[in-house]
């Protein structure tokens, strides 16, 4: 993810439940699997399923510009 802004009590309290989460799942015997939130709750996906599909952003589209006005990168690398 990126940020444009540092962080702040709430990304603290989301890294250490998403660790929780994780660890839950390497002690309970889960392997290859990531943990994400998904609906307000941690779920345990598969990798496979989780790299089944890649996205992609339109280096055109509003959310890439948006990227690049919060932070300050120029449109165009050298």
């Amino acid at each position: 993810m990126i940020r444009s802004v540092p962080a702040n009590p709430y990304d603290s309290v989301y890294c250490i439940r998403l660790s929780h989460a994780a660890v839950h799942a390497a002690m309970s015997g889960r392997t290859e699997v990531i943990v994400g939130r998904w609906r307000r709750r941690f779920v345990h996906v598969p990798i496979t399923m989780a790299i089944s599909h890649r996205s992609q952003v339109d280096p055109a589209g509003d959310l890439w510009l948006s990227v690049l006005e919060a932070t300050g990168q120029p449109v165009r690398f050298c």
